[in-house]
């Protein structure tokens, strides 16, 4: 991998999910060492460390005990998409019990693939999707959802997220004019913004709700991946309300 920045503990713990405790834990036991201190003592993580910590997510969802997942990481220079490749394959072979396992490590593949050389940054996106869809969906929620995507297929998928980013800009343009939430413009964006949640959700409420929970958890950048601001989100709300 190329050169990247070294992240102290904290902050690769907050930008993947992670705890600091787990991370110090993974260091004791040897499954996952900083390549480094900083000047100050704490530990130092880089982009070697980070494609590691990608493999360990990825076994530790195949159900696999730390000892093992250690033992399968002794080729420390191998090139993580490689890694999430065979455990892809693993996972097929499985289908009737890892149904949502598989859809995930298709997800973190198919980013992977699309870069010669993924960035650390990369990676950390990758960890951070995972964990935060994770903490707030069911699996059954999880399932029917990547049951929902399938269906859609991959121009189905296209279509959806360029229709978000559409009515995103839409709405900003809307909101940075000055427009009313009452205004009948913004009414119609907020009727498509109900249109495309109905689509993602699939007027399933418990889905709706977990929905919900993950964007006041988390808050409306991180749970939509910097698409959608506080603000903008509210000045929606607000016009949604009026509907």
């Amino acid at each position: 991998m190329t050169d990247g920045p070294q992240l102290k503990v904290g902050e690769l713990a907050r930008r993947t999910g992670l705890t600091v405790r787990t991370l110090h834990h993974w260091d004791e036991i040897g499954l996952l060492r900083p390549s480094g201190r900083t000047d100050g003592g704490h530990r130092a993580y880089g982009p070697g460390e980070v494609a590691r910590l990608t493999r360990v997510l990825a076994l530790r969802r195949l159900g696999l005990p730390l000892e093992e997942i250690a033992a399968r990481l002794q080729a420390d220079d191998e090139d993580p998409r490689a890694a999430v490749r065979r455990h892809l394959e693993r996972v097929r072979e499985e289908l009737l019990l890892q149904e949502r396992l598989r859809d995930r490590l298709e997800a973190v593949l198919a980013a992977l693939e699309q870069r010669t050389d993924p960035s650390t940054d990369d990676l950390i996106d990758a960890i951070e999707v995972m964990t935060v869809i994770d903490k707030h969906y069911t699996d059954e929620q999880l399932e029917q959802l990547a049951q929902r995507r399938a269906a859609l297929g991959p121009d189905g998928m296209r279509a959806a997220q360029d229709a978000w980013a559409d009515l995103i800009a839409e709405a900003q343009a809307a909101r940075a004019a000055g427009l009313a939430p009452a205004d009948p413009h913004v009414q119609a964006l907020a009727r498509r913004w109900q249109d495309l949640i109905a689509q993602f959700t699939g007027g399933d409420p418990g889905i709706e709700a977990s929905m919900k929970r993950m964007y006041r958890e988390e808050g409306p950048e991180r749970a939509s991946r910097g698409m959608v601001d506080a603000e903008l989100l509210s000045y929606m709300r607000d016009a949604i309300d009026v509907t």
